[in-house]
């Protein structure tokens, strides 16, 4: 994570990181809309055998997508923490 220069370059740091949170959130869902699309749509939710490679790389996908996003969403909470700190 790059150190913000000043004020003015940490609020811009985090809007962007928020940015990021926000795209990996409709990430998260497409990818949640998708697997739902391959399951079975009765009470039991089954995974068709054919299916089961796509869930699994879904399912890879999905675990990625919230490695990345807990990054953005920490990087925004320190940059939130700068301009606290600098704004007082």
């Amino acid at each position: 994570m790059e150190a913000p220069t000043n004020l003015d370059d940490a609020v811009i740091k985090m809007s962007c990181h928020q940015h990021a949170v926000n795209d990996f959130d409709l990430q998260l869902n497409i990818n949640d809309l998708e697997i739902g699309m391959l399951t079975d749509h009765t009470s039991s939710k089954e995974v068709f055998p054919y299916n089961e490679a796509r869930i699994e790389e879904l399912e890879a996908k999905k675990l990625k997508l919230l490695l990345s996003k807990r990054f953005h969403q920490n990087a925004t909470n320190a940059y939130w923490y700068y301009v606290e700190r600098q704004g007082k």
